[in-house]
């Protein structure tokens, strides 16, 4: 990701799953969200443009998987700084079509 660090990222996306989970009393533990880290990261290492889903359909799409629920999770579930995350790398996934 141009200029943008993913392991913060990554981290703050995780912080906003894990909070919602415990808000919500939802069972889960620590290795999944490193499970959950660890696919953010192979995702956002890709190229701007050959990303094939947002931060939050990556989200979701694990959290069903692995806990077998029905969640769907939007950004402002998973907090302010989180979702303002989501919108710098919206902002830049845009600017490197643009400048494409």
């Amino acid at each position: 990701m141009n200029s943008f660090d993913i392991e913060h990222f990554t981290s703050t996306l995780s912080i906003g799953v894990s909070n919602f989970l415990i808000e919500n009393k939802i069972q889960f533990n620590e290795n999944i969200l490193n499970k959950l880290k660890i696919e953010l990261i192979k995702e956002l290492k890709i190229d701007f443009l050959k990303q094939s889903k947002t931060p939050t359909q990556i989200i979701n799409d694990f959290l069903k998987k692995e806990l077998k629920s029905n969640l769907d999770l939007t950004p402002q579930d998973l907090g302010e700084e989180a979702l303002n995350s989501i919108l710098n790398w919206g902002i830049l996934k845009t600017e490197s079509y643009l400048n494409e």
